[in-house]
C-alpha cells in the first residue's frame, strides 16, 4: 500500500507539472521562421510579385523580427549600404514604422567578392565550359519569365525552391572540377554559412519569436535546409497561416 500512494503521489506530481510547463513549451513553438525569396530587380517587371508586393507580404506575415540580406553594421549606422532594393523600399520602413527589431544578416568580404565577380565572369566566357554553362543560365532564364507572371506563394513554393538547389548544384559540380574555379563555389558556401549563422543567432537570442528572413531567392534553398538541420523550425507557404498567428 505504502509503494501505491508513493507511485500515486508522484504521478500527481507529474501531472501538476506537466500542466505549468505544456503551456510554455506551446508558446516557443509558435515561434519560427519563414525565409522570402526576394528576386531583386526582376520585382521591376512582375505583374504580381511586385515591389510594393513586399510590403504587403510584410503586413500579412506580421513577424516579431525582420532579418534582412544587409550587412548587421548598416543596420546599426541606419544607412542600409547595398540593402537590395526588393526590402529597402517597404519592408524596413514598415518595420521601422512597427517598431519590430532589424537584424543584418548578410556577409561579404570585398577582396574575396571582387575576386568572385572576376571569376564569374570569365567562367561564363569560357567556352571550355560553354555547354554547362549554357545550361544553368537556360534556366535561370526560365526562371526569370515565370517570376514575370507568378505571384508570391507560386514563386516561393517548394517546387521552385528545389528547382533552384537544382540549379544551383549542377554550378558548383561544373566549377568544382576546376582549381580556378572552385573559389566560387568556396566563397557563396562561406558567405551562405555566415548569413545562417547569423539567423540562428537571432533565433536563439528571441525564443518564441516570429523571425522574417528576407533575402535574394538564390540563398532560400541553403537557409531552409541548415536552419531545419539545426533543429530550427521553419515554415513553408503550406503551412504559412501558422507562422501569422
Amino acid at each position: 500500500m505504502t509503494h501505491l500512494k508513493t507511485h500515486f503521489c508522484f504521478l500527481s506530481v507529474t501531472i501538476g507539472l506537466s500542466l505549468f510547463v505544456c503551456p510554455s513549451y506551446a508558446q516557443e513553438s509558435s515561434g519560427g521562421v519563414f525565409v522570402v525569396g526576394g528576386i531583386h530587380q526582376r520585382h521591376e517587371n512582375a505583374k504580381h510579385y511586385s515591389y510594393e508586393k513586399m510590403g504587403e507580404i510584410f503586413q500579412q506575415l506580421n513577424p516579431d523580427i525582420l532579418c534582412v540580406e544587409t550587412q548587421q553594421k548598416y543596420v546599426d549606422d541606419s544607412s542600409y549600404t547595398g540593402t537590395p532594393y526588393d526590402f529597402l523600399k517597404f519592408m524596413i520602413p514598415l518595420a521601422q514604422k512597427e517598431k519590430r527589431p532589424i537584424y543584418g544578416i548578410d556577409w561579404w568580404d570585398n577582396e574575396k567578392g571582387d575576386e568572385w565577380q572576376k571569376l564569374q565572369q570569365k567562367a561564363y566566357n569560357d567556352t571550355a565550359i560553354a555547354p554547362e554553362i549554357n545550361l544553368f543560365g537556360g534556366m535561370f532564364v526560365i526562371l526569370d519569365a515565370y517570376f514575370e507572371t507568378k505571384d508570391f506563394e507560386q514563386i516561393n513554393s517548394r517546387y521552385i525552391t528545389n528547382l533552384w538547389k537544382a540549379k544551383n548544384e549542377f554550378k558548383y559540380h561544373v566549377f568544382s572540377q576546376s582549381p580556378e574555379y572552385r573559389f566560387i563555389v568556396e566563397f557563396e558556401n562561406q558567405r551562405n554559412h555566415h548569413i545562417v549563422e547569423n539567423i540562428r543567432k537571432v533565433v536563439l537570442n528571441n525564443p518564441g519569436k516570429k523571425v522574417l528572413v528576407a533575402i535574394g531567392i538564390d540563398h532560400k534553398y541553403y537557409i531552409e535546409e541548415k536552419l531545419q538541420n539545426l533543429g530550427i523550425k521553419v515554415y513553408h507557404i503550406e503551412n504559412i497561416e501558422q507562422f501569422k498567428k
